[in-house]
This record gives structure tokens, sequence and C-alpha cells, in this order.
């Protein structure tokens, strides 16, 4: 068992057992505090306990909680992710530094985890990027960050991608992108799901239907078609007809049987039939660079690699100290004492620590690649759902939940507004300042159109066909103006849905935001409870649309 004693940035670390097996009793003073999501943090104390290294592991509620505590100095770093650096710069008072990188095997010297580019037959004879217009399009998958975010904001950027106006009725922020792209190129093959939401996904394909017609299954259209990631993009282009593949460089080389890496040993390619000399990639300038020559690739847009990110107090000598302990804390678990809860933590041979230099601001580390141009890449038409809270401290999370999605890339943004209920109900049923609210009652006044559900332990399969129904007498719902826009609707229960299937219980990003459970106030250790939803909510449902 261990004894964790924290007080003014210093910790001590009593190990009176490894794993449970009997041990001399070690003290380490922990010079540093390590931030992680609580469900960890037992896991945390005990690897770094065992391992000797002299940190202390702190609890945070999720990991926007943990970004707080290293701003306000009750932790001094956490592992994030680019978009948790996209969240980190705007947040008030924030002077947060990225000192690690976690890199990859394969390529464990690249300045990015991976870079976007554009793949193109080297006889199409391409001039500019004018050349695309009409041209068919094969793409790892809707949402991707190769495949999609990073074509959808250089494309824009360049002039040639042009999203429909504020005068094309309410098109929401996700059906702005697939029109222009459906106008940009003559056919596609972008699989995956449009929406979280089953009948809005089945809407905008049937809409937008060329954008799945270079599919292996257009009829489907899903994220596990033949043509679908980075490999099945190149496949889409060579072996489909396509025209030009937006995917990156280490499937361009693999496929290709190129070195992985400059100097490397090449394997054998993945479609030995193809020769790396027919294709080129194509450049934002309008050029074609050889891929099988040597020649760096033209990257338009990269994204970060996952970093270890403290605070402004990390320079000098105390950075350099921080970063031999995590490197020590990784080469302890990814040799013969590996196990599963060093690998929750991020800690495995896959993805080894390699320590900056020069510290960086995450502004400064995410422009580089031109990332935060890839996230706000919705330009001057951006709507937004202007939800309605409550209370103050509804107004807290709902500030957290928006920085979180808007990062996340859910869409439309997110813009909290605070009144009381009924004002609350009065704004959204005139629909001048706000056009959603989440009560906890039924209103007669407004129409409820997305539902909180529990687990089968909280709730029988009778309420939760009650509430798809609309009877959410006993469950938070997301309520609109009874003669909303039916497109405005769409959008606001796609974004409701899209939080869910991304913050909700067991989602791969609950340790990110959690949208449900108990929520950490600014500057308060202590938690509040059922903040616009009720805490032992496990997800969101879409209610018909005739109720």
């Amino acid at each position: 068992m261990e004894l964790l004693v924290a007080s003014l940035g210093l910790a001590v670390v009593l190990v009176v057992g490894a794993f449970g097996a009997p041990a001399a009793d070690v003290e380490v003073a922990a010079a540093y505090r390590w931030c992680v999501p609580e469900e960890l943090r037992s896991n945390c104390s005990r690897l770094t306990s065992v391992a000797g290294v002299r940190i202390a592991c702190v609890g945070g509620v999720d990991r926007m909680d943990c970004l707080r505590k290293v701003r306000n100095r009750e932790a001094d770093y956490l592992m994030a992710d680019p978009e948790d650096l996209y969240v980190a710069m705007h947040m008030e008072n924030q002077d947060f530094l990225v000192f690690a990188e976690q890199r990859s095997l394969e390529e464990p010297t690249a300045p990015f985890r991976y870079e976007g580019i554009m793949l193109v037959r080297a006889a199409d004879g391409f001039q500019s990027l004018a050349d695309l217009r009409g041209k068919k399009s094969c793409h790892t998958g809707f949402g991707r960050n190769v495949g999609y975010k990073i074509p959808v904001a250089r494309l824009q950027r360049a002039g040639l991608l042009k999203l429909p106006g504020a005068n094309d009725g309410e098109l929401s922020s996700v059906e702005r992108e697939l029109s222009a792209l459906s106008e940009l190129f003559s056919a596609s093959c972008l699989p995956g799901s449009y929406s979280p939401h089953a009948d809005i996904d089945r809407l905008l394909k049937q809409r937008y239907a060329s954008l799945c017609q270079r599919c292996d299954a257009p009829e489907q259209c899903g994220k596990q078609d033949k043509y679908a990631g980075y490999e099945g993009a190149i496949r889409c282009l060579v072996e489909n007809g396509g025209d030009v593949a937006f995917t990156k460089t280490i499937f361009v080389r693999k496929y290709f049987g190129l070195p992985v890496t400059p100097g490397g040993t090449a394997k054998p390619a993945l479609n030995p039939a193809a020769r790396p000399e027919d294709f080129a990639y194509l450049c934002e300038d309008g050029t074609t660079r050889p891929i099988a020559d040597g020649t760096p690739a033209c990257s338009w847009a990269q994204r970060p690699w996952q970093v270890l990110l403290g605070n402004g107090d990390l320079r000098g000598d105390g950075a350099r100290e921080l970063q031999t302990l995590t490197q020590q804390l990784e080469r302890y678990y990814t040799g013969a004492n590996s196990e599963p809860a060093a690998v929750s933590l991020r800690i495995n041979s896959a993805t080894p620590l390699a320590n900056r230099e020069q510290l960086v601001s995450p502004g400064d580390y995410l422009n580089k690649a031109n990332y935060v141009e890839v996230i706000e890449r919705e330009g001057s038409y951006r709507s937004t759902i202007r939800l309605c809270v409550t209370s103050e401290s509804e107004r807290q999370k709902c500030e957290q939940m928006r920085q979180a999605a808007y990062s996340r890339d859910i869409r439309p943004a997110f813009r909290c507004l605070l009144k009381t209920e009924e004002a609350c109900i009065a704004a959204v049923r005139s629909g001048e300042e706000v056009n959603a609210v989440v009560l906890k009652k039924h209103s007669s006044q407004l129409k409820p159109i997305v539902s909180e559900v529990y687990s089968d332990g909280s709730a029988n399969n009778n309420d939760i066909k009650q509430a798809s129904q609309g009877d959410t007498s006993t469950r938070a719902a997301v309520h609109v103006r009874p003669d909303e826009d039916e497109a405005v609707q769409d959008s606001i229960v796609h974004a409701f849905i899209a939080l869910s299937e991304t913050f909700g219980v067991g989602k791969g990003n609950a340790q990110v935001f959690r949208l449900f459970g108990p929520f950490r106030l600014p500057n308060q250790e202590e938690l509040a409870r059922n903040l616009i939803f009720h805490d032992n909510a496990i997800g969101l449902i879409a209610l018909g649309k005739n109720l």
C-alpha cells in the first residue's frame, strides 16, 4: 500500500509493497505532480512509486479539469492531445508550455505525428490547385484529419472550396462543407457517418450522393468501406479510377514499397503492380513532386504529436529535471515491467517520449502545423447553437463543454447564455436571442428534441421508449420552440448527439470532458451535481419530430 501527502508542490510517497508483494520501506520525495483522470490516480501513484520516480499523481475530473489544475499550480503537467492544446491556448491567464512529445516507433524523429498530402497521377499534368475542380476525389473518411478537415480548411483558404453563404438557407456547418465538396468534385468517396443521428446521416447522403459515388459500397458509404482509411484512399485513386487522394505520407510509402524514413529499408509494396513513378504529390502552389526519388513530400498541414504540457514554472533546470523523470518512468514500464495500468496512462513502447530542447507555447506549437486553421476552418459563415442555462454553475459547465466540443470538431459551435428558467423559456420561444435550453421538466411552451437516457440499472426499457416518444417528465431534455426551422432542429440534434457520442459515458473522449457526472467549478474543490444534465445519465437520444 501507499501513503501520499502533497503540500506546496512537494509530495512524499511511502512504498510499503510493490504490486502487493512485501518490500522494504522506501521513501521518495516527489518534486512534480502529474494530473490524470481520477479513476487512474491510484494506478498512477502505484506505478510512480514502484518505479522510484519522484512524481506524485493528482486526480482531475477530466482533462479539462487537469488543464485548470496545471494552470493554477495545483499540478505541474498532464498528457495532452493537440485539441487540448487548442483549449489551453484560449484559457484565461494561461502560460502553458510543451516540454515533450510522444512520438512513434516508425517515425521517431518526425516533426509531426503525420502530414496531410494530396496524391495524384503524374500524367494528369496538374498546373494549379484549380485543376482539382471536376475531379474524382478519394478521402480517408468524413471528419478525419488528413482526408477531410485539412482539405476543407486549406482548399477553402485557397479560394477553391466555396462554402454556401448566409443566404443559402439555414444550412448547418456540416452541410455547408458537404455542399461545397459536392460542388467542387464531380464524384467522391467520402465514407463514414455524416451525423451520429442515423436519420440526419441518411438525409445528407441522399442530398449529396455524389460524395459516396466512388466508394465500393456507395449505398452504405460507411467507415468500413474498402476505400476508407489511409490505405483505402490510395486504393481508391490507384485501383478505382480516382483522380486525387487525400491521405498521409507514411501510407504512400508503404503502399508503393518505399522506405518509411530517409535511408531506411523498404518493405514489400502493398500493391506490387502499382508503379510509384506514375504518381506524384500535388503541392499548394500547383507544382508536383515525385514520390519515388526521396524528394520530401509537400505537406499542406500536419497533425501534431500528443505532448506533455506543463505550466510556465517549468523552465530551465526544472524543465530538464521533469524531462529526465518522465523518461525514467517511461523506460521502467516499456521494458520487462510493462503492464496494462501503464498503457492506460499512455506509457508504452509504441509511443516513445522525445524531449523538446526549446519549450513552446500551445499556440505556437499548433500554428507550426497549421492546425489552428484546421480546427477553425468554417470561416465567416460560422453558425452557433445559442444555449440558455439557468444558473452560474451551469454556465461554467456550459463554457467548458463549448470549448471541448469546438476543439473536437462538434458543429455547430455552442454559445452559452445565462437567464432564469422562465426567461430562458421565453427567449427560446421568441427565437431572437437563444434557440435551445435544457430543462429537467416538461414545458408546454416548448418542444423537446433530445433527451438523456440512463443505464439499465437506473431506468427501464419502457422509460427509454417513453423518452424516444417525447415523454421527458423524468429526465432532462433539449427544448426548442415548436415552430423552429427543421434545418435548425437537425443541426441542434446533430450537435447534442455528437456531444453524447464523444463525451458520454464509456465513449472515447469521456476522459477529456465528462458530459455527465459531477463537475468541478473553477477555484472550488467541491464538486457540483446535476448541472445541465443529471449525473446518472449515460447518453442522449433524438426524439421524434412529430411531437
